[in-house]
This record gives C-alpha cells, structure tokens and sequence, in this order.
C-alpha cells in the first residue's frame, strides 16, 4: 500500500486491495452501524451504536472509513493510526499478479456483523501464490506537545508472509463512552478498478458524538454467544497474544464450523476509550493464521 499523497488519506486503508489487484467487487452499501443483531438480545440491556449528535447529519454511519479515528475529550485529540498493505511475494514496482481483493462487508453476508461499530474496513482477499504483509499502527498525540507511539517498540510495522488461499477480513471500531469521535467515511464510486486507479471512494469528513448502549464485557459475551448459535464452535487458540504499546487484549477467540475457521479478537486501544475488533474468517486454518498474526492489534 505504501504512503499515499493528498487525496489517498482515507484510502490508506484500502492501498492493498489496489496495490495487489485487478478487481474490488461487492457491497456497496455497508449495513447500518445502528442496526441490532437480534439473536444477542437476550437481556434488557440492547447492544448497539446510541449517536446523540452527527454533522453532517446525513452521512451513513458504520461503513467503510479510513486510517485514523480520533477521540477528543476535555480538549485533547488523540488519534488512532490503523493501516495495512498486502503485498505479491517480491514484487512491490511492476503490476503484480495472481491477487484480488473484493471490498465486500461479509459480517452481514455470514450475519456476524458486531453491534456499535462505528465503522472500518472489510474485505476479501484472495492469493493464488505466496504474498507479504505489512501492519503498521501508532497513537497520536494531536495537542502540545504533540508526538506518535509505534505499536511494536517503535519498530516501523511488521512484515509477514501469507500463504496462497482466500481470507475475509474485517476490522470494527467500538466506542466504549459517550465521546467525540473524528473520521472520514467512504462512500464507493464503483464496484471495481485496476491497480492503478485509487479514486474510489468519496471522502466526508464525520464528527459524531457516540457510545454503546452496553458494556463492552456484555458485547463480547453477546457476540460470542451469537457465533456459537450458528454452528461455531470454539477450539484450541495457536497462541496466546500479549498486549503491546498500544493495544490490550480483552478477548480472543478461535472457532470451526465444518471447513471454516473464525479468529476474533477484542482489544482495548490504550488512553482511548475505543475497542478495536479483528475477525478473519476462511476455509483454511494455515490461512487464518497467517491473516491474524499479521494483521493482529495484539500482535508481540
């Protein structure tokens, strides 16, 4: 994906699917971050997105948004800095081959959407040779003085190879206290581009005052109650993760249903009040595995 001048800000995000690929396809219209997911409903307590103020007012909430969300309160901004790339094996100049990447919100697809996302990003991608990734993320301090905190003991973001095979990742962001939250939400000009054409979203700025309606203990427990409803079951975790310099995890779990594997993690972004949830979903588990160590918030 790399950095991208003016006007790819808030594609960052989404450089991977046009630095790796032919194709986006899919949905083009993100499901409503207010809409409750009704088989968690199992108490008085509702889980979803309560918004008290918007501008603009008639900008869809819950879709896709760029690489950084900031939370001001009592004056300070801090700002979450979020952003991948996947890359063909040795191939970063010439126009590679044998990848897709399909902008698709496949939560709703397999109805695994999570209650009070604000929004993030979701895909599909798809290697048919051997590939390298790339996660980079920081917290910014955005008043005096101001300064930026690498995730991973200032290292600049982490490589890994990812093995041929297809993969459905998403990332959501859930706010955990009534706040102010600053984003730029992407709205889909078309359905597909080549690697070369990066104008594919319009970019609206969001101001929004928002909150869930539920503890974020009560959310994880719901959703993962709603997974096991459909036919996931639990196994064994390759790994146990360890927080880092900006991130503590607060669940992460592993599951099967026939030939399909889930990972989903729940992590506390730090100094925020904002929780960052990662799922990765395929049919192979060398896949999900390669997808999670490399995009994970938790990540050594």
């Amino acid at each position: 994906m790399g950095i991208v001048k003016r006007g790819l800000a808030g594609a960052l995000l989404l450089v991977l699917a046009l630095a790796i690929m032919a194709v986006l396809a899919g949905d083009s219209s993100p499901p409503s971050a207010r809409e409750e997911n009704s088989p968690m409903n199992n108490s008085n307590v509702e889980c979803s997105l309560q918004v008290s103020s918007q501008t603009p007012k008639d900008t869809q909430i819950g879709g896709w948004i760029d690489n950084r969300i900031t939370e001001v309160t009592n004056g300070s901004e801090i700002t979450l800095k979020d952003w991948f790339a996947v890359y063909p094996h040795m191939n970063h100049t010439s126009r590679p081959e044998g990848w897709n990447a399909y902008i698709i919100y496949w939560p709703e697809k397999f109805n695994l959407t999570v209650p009070c996302s604000m929004g993030g990003f979701t895909m599909a991608l798809v290697g048919r040779e051997s590939g390298k990734s790339f996660y980079q993320a920081a917290l910014i301090n955005e008043t005096f003085p101001k300064h930026e905190t690498e995730c991973w003991d200032g290292r600049k973001g982490r490589w890994l190879k990812l093995p041929p095979g297809k993969a459905y990742f998403a990332v959501q962001f859930i706010p955990t206290a009534n706040a102010t939250w600053r984003f730029t939400v992407l709205t889909p000009t078309k359905t597909w581009t080549d690697f070369k054409d990066y104008h594919i979203f319009i970019e609206t700025p969001v101001e929004l005052n928002a909150t869930c309606t539920c503890p974020v203990e009560t959310l994880i427990e719901r959703f993962g109650a709603s997974i096991k409803a459909r036919g996931f079951e639990e196994t064994e975790l390759w790994a146990t993760p360890e927080e880092n310099g900006c991130f503590k995890p607060l669940s992460v779990k592993f599951y099967r249903k026939d030939d399909r594997y889930l990972y989903v993690e729940f992590a506390q972004v730090k100094g925020l009040d904002l929780v960052r949830v990662l799922m990765v979903l395929g049919e192979e588990k060398e896949v999900v595995k390669a997808y999670a160590e490399g995009f994970t918030a938790v990540g050594g």
